[in-house]
């Protein structure tokens, strides 16, 4: 039976290929770009940039098809859905780096040009700010500061000793939207998005007396950012297109590169499977056919805000598409209406799900393993006491205990009351929405790890005020003594730890992804809750 549907698979990959125009490679491989102007060659481009509009110009003759992002431009050339690939050559060789050994660039004898321009909203409530723009960057050109910033990123360096991290006390909010998807000028490293653009707008809020925020906005929604005025900038290796010039301004391009025209090592012959990326638009799978990490290559992946899982999603999943949220409830709606082909949370969070969503499953392909700590600001005078009680709780199998409580009991339970007054009070930051470690239920904070904060506090005779708050505003908490502890499932990492202190691991747990169930179920999750769950939980939803 498998072979037979094999074979049906291999039978609807040849018509898809066949009706699609993907024939494999033309046969001759041009020696330089000049040679490819010829109707039997296609050049991949990015949609609406100045690289298709030079193409356009240069190769009259060649056909030419526009991709929304690099990345589904590259699995085209992999697949044999184009011929040659065009995109500016640092950010192609930054992209891809190892997987650059199946490339050959050919010589670039057209003039092709490549500029990245600040695009900006053309009814932007700043006054003159293409003026005050385009000044700036005559200014930092003049001092060598864009070269500098330049040469910087391209040693692939996570941090820039040339920007200043103070941050502004203006009122005025300067938008930004960025992509994040384009390495080195702005991409995420850790839990923060950076690279040349991000110092870019830095130095707009330096030299401008500005406050910026940056906007993670989908690459092919730039520009409706600015036209539905949610952003003022688009700083995001962005090039000129004449195509757009009515509906947003451009300053003068603050970097210049070189357009590289890329194609495949094995030109001319038959485009294999096997070198493919499994999960590329020429070659799509219905979410149930997603079996492993591997089937997420290329895929959307959605991760929470300020976790470290974006880190471990692009080192398991080759060329994940990683989509941000700012809670967990969001990123499940997300897989639940197929907007995402998978989701990355600790084991626990995805028991949790599974209870109530019976369509979903989790990959046997683990994550990495993470332990979880409570944290505190530097130095504090609260870790010595804090890690006591937990090494105490752990000892006598009471954190476990309280694990099995939320995980494992089919009924709704409640969590610990105060019932001692402390001799004064600690406020706990938390976010409570990452069941079964914090979360609502009947109107009040519940879970793991308000369990072990209360039972921490009872050791402690101390007070237990929790403050609810993003995620992503936790650690800042500590740092400005806004909050005594955080206690959220947040992973201990070098990054955080140079920003405040971790009490000893509480927990560990591993991460996974979970994804739509396919046909052959891909992992049991405890037995499917009874009635009286049922009823219980129809009833805290109503709360």
């Amino acid at each position: 039976m498998r072979k037979r549907v094999a074979l049906l698979f291999v039978v609807f990959g040849v018509f898809f290929a066949i009706s699609t125009g993907c024939n494999g490679f033309s046969e001759e491989p041009p020696s330089k770009v000049s040679n490819a102007n010829s109707s039997k060659y296609k050049i991949g481009v990015e949609e609406k940039s100045s690289i298709s509009e030079g193409v356009a110009g240069q190769l009259p003759k060649t056909q030419i098809k526009q991709y929304p992002d690099l990345i589904t431009a590259y699995f085209a050339l992999q697949v044999g859905d184009i011929d040659i690939l065009a995109y500016d050559e640092n950010v192609l060789t930054h992209t891809f780096n190892d997987s650059m050994s199946g490339i050959t660039f050919i010589e670039n004898d057209v003039g092709v040009p490549n500029e990245f321009v600040i695009a900006m909203n053309k009814h932007s409530s700043i006054p003159d700010l293409k003026g005050i723009i385009n000044r700036l960057i005559d200014s930092l050109n003049a001092a060598g500061t864009l070269t500098e910033l330049n040469e910087h990123w391209n040693k692939n360096s996570k941090t820039n000793p040339l920007i200043s991290t103070k941050e502004s006390e203006s009122e005025q909010v300067l938008r930004i939207a960025t992509s994040a998807d384009v390495p080195p000028f702005s991409f995420t490293s850790g839990n923060q998005i950076v690279g040349f653009d991000i110092d870019l707008a830095k130095l707009l809020e330096e030299k401008l007396n500005v406050k910026t925020k940056i906007i993670k906005t989908d690459r092919n929604k730039l520009v409706s950012a600015l036209k539905n005025n949610d952003a003022d900038l688009i700083i995001s290796a962005f090039t000129v297109c004449e195509c757009l010039q009515h509906e947003i301004d451009n300053s003068k391009p603050y970097y210049i590169g070189k357009t590289a025209f890329a194609i495949r090592n094995d030109f001319g012959k038959e485009a294999t499977l096997s070198k493919v990326p499994k999960m590329t638009y020429l070659e799509p799978k219905k979410p149930d056919e997603i079996y492993k990490l591997a089937d997420l290559s290329g895929k959307f992946v959605g991760v929470q805000t300020g976790t470290t899982l974006d880190e471990q999603v692009q080192q398991l999943i080759k060329l994940p598409r990683i989509q941000y949220f700012a809670n967990i409830p969001e990123m499940t709606k997300a897989l639940e209406e197929r907007s995402l082909d998978g989701i990355a949370v600790d084991y626990s969070v995805a028991e949790s799900i599974l209870k109530h969503h019976s369509e979903f499953s989790i990959l046997k392909d683990r994550l990495n393993k993470d332990e979880f700590g409570i944290a505190m600001s530097k130095n504090s005078p609260l870790k010595a006491s804090i890690d006591s009680c937990i090494s105490v709780l752990q000892k006598k199998g009471e954190i476990q205990k309280i694990k099995d409580k939320w995980s494992r009991n089919k009924s709704a339970v409640r969590s610990i009351k105060q019932d001692w007054i402390g001799s004064d009070t600690l406020i706990v930051g938390t976010e409570a929405l990452y069941a079964p470690y914090e979360f609502y239920q009947w109107g009040e904070i519940s879970g793991i790890d308000i369990d072990i904060m209360y039972t921490i506090g009872k050791m402690l005779n101390k007070n237990i005020k929790f403050a609810d708050m993003n995620f992503d505003v936790l650690i800042p908490s500590l740092v400005n003594e806004k909050t005594d502890l955080c206690i959220a499932a947040m992973s201990i990492t070098e990054e955080r730890s140079s920003l405040i202190d971790f009490s000893i691991p509480y927990d560990k747990n591993e991460s996974v992804i979970v994804v739509h169930t396919p046909k052959h179920s891909l992992e049991v999750v405890g037995d499917s809750t009874g009635v009286l769950s049922h009823i219980f939980q129809k009833i805290q939803d109503w709360f």
